[in-house]
């Protein structure tokens, strides 16, 4: 049924930013004059993906899509590996890897192993986007039979050592210790192996001169080919930088030329729960999701930037989308985050108070605990001092989000 896409289709997947890197794709792609055909809700199972071609289909089964339709799929990291032998896209773009959900997915070395043999025997014609400054992603593309284009950063901070909460810090090669030029975040940035000379390679897509400031857009210029454009997001974050290359990367693969990229990831909008912004009468309320330990920490630096104490409602929910084991918690950073309030809540709320009630975590009044969402989230908007930020997994957000579209703040996600 993929087949059937005039100009084919764009798989990306990895642990995080696929949705993102799938909104800024799309946003270019429709620029250059795509009809472009999306997942956008997120549903990225086979399952998901069947279904939303399914509603595209006449009644003998034949897709309906016009002459200039193109395919722009988040596929789950996991599923990518059943999925991609009997549907191979013209690009394949892999984010990164980090620990997620480890009652379903296990260590990231699992996912790196089928990753190599999904890939390995996925032929000639794929072209695989992938990001450099991630080890384990480039042990992945190591294997790939067509073309390879990478992405990263350069000089993404002063530190040299992977954060202690770091998913990988071994060469996927010989299991050595990596050493590194620079970090950009977690085990992201320039490394190589002494031992058995596994490096990061040369970077056909390179974001310099960054500007990543707390929750203000990000800026940065990426270099190709030797020429340079400046790029302004309007999402935050070193880590969307990286989703903006990616989608850069995948956009170039395709024939779309760096101005029309340019502008469209000028224009791509933050998407579901990713910084999303929304008022609620005199509160300005920052919608912020996290899945795992790596996304949850990045949101927490983030946070760390603002100079005033900050008004926090974090929710932690353990369902299946979730991922039952939330053990992840304890690798949250949350020492030297400046609270004014903090509310615990969600299915899990008690277990996320203990975890901040032993990481330090202090306000100028004590943590609220209220499992019931409707009725934290209320009650944090009114103690507010104007700005409260929202930091939840993706079932919490899925709830949150349904609370101010009962409410007419947002509209529903799937109707965009």
């Amino acid at each position: 049924m993929l087949g059937a896409i005039p100009n084919g289709f764009v798989f990306v997947t990895g642990t995080n930013g696929k949705t993102t890197t799938v909104a800024m794709l799309s946003t270019i792609l429709s620029d250059a004059g795509y009809d472009v055909l999306t997942n956008r809700t997120g549903s990225n199972l086979a399952r998901g993906l069947l279904s939303y071609l399914l509603e595209r289909t006449d009644a003998l089964g034949r897709l309906r899509v016009e002459s200039g339709s193109i395919g722009v799929f988040e596929v789950d990291e996991a599923a990518l590996i059943g999925i991609l032998p009997t549907a191979v896209p013209r690009t394949l773009v892999l984010t990164n890897l980090f620990r997620d959900q480890l009652d379903r997915y296990g260590e990231i070395d699992s996912l790196s192993r089928g990753w190599v043999g999904a890939i390995g025997s996925a032929g000639a014609d794929l072209h695989v986007v992938a990001n450099a400054d991630d080890p384990a992603v480039m042990l992945t593309a190591s294997q790939v039979q067509g073309m390879t284009t990478t992405f990263g950063v350069a000089g993404g901070g002063n530190r040299c050592s992977p954060d202690e909460w770091a998913d990988s810090s071994s060469c996927p090669v010989c299991s050595s210790r990596l050493e590194y030029r620079y970090i950009a975040y977690s085990h992201l940035g320039d490394y190589a192996c002494p031992k058995c000379g596994f490096t990061r390679p040369q970077v056909d897509f390179e974001a310099t001169d960054i500007t990543a400031d707390g929750l203000s857009p990000a800026a940065f210029s990426i270099g190709h080919d030797d020429a340079h454009s400046q790029v302004h997001l309007k999402v935050p974050g070193i880590f969307n930088i990286y989703n903006a290359l990616g989608a850069a990367a995948a956009a170039a693969t395709l024939g779309v030329g760096v101005e029309d990229i340019v502008n469209g990831l000028g224009r791509s909008s933050p998407v579901f729960g990713r910084a999303e912004r929304v008022s609620v009468g005199e509160v300005e309320i920052i919608l912020l999701l996290a899945k795992n330990p790596t996304g949850a920490n990045e949101i927490l630096r983030t946070l760390r930037g603002i100079s005033a104490p900050i008004d926090v409602l974090m929710a932690l929910n353990d369902r299946a989308a979730d991922g039952h084991d939330v053990s992840w918690i304890w690798d949250l950073d949350v020492q030297n985050l400046n609270v004014n309030r903090l509310t615990a809540t969600g299915d899990r709320a008690e277990d996320l108070a203990l975890r901040l009630k032993y990481g330090g975590v202090a306000g100028r009044e004590a943590v609220t605990v209220e499992r019931n969402l409707a009725g934290a989230f209320e009650g944090a908007i009114r103690r507010s001092e104007g700005m409260l930020y929202v930091i939840a997994t993706y079932t919490a957000m899925l709830d949150l989000r349904a609370l101010l579209v009962r409410d007419g703040r947002l509209e529903p996600y799937w109707s965009h």
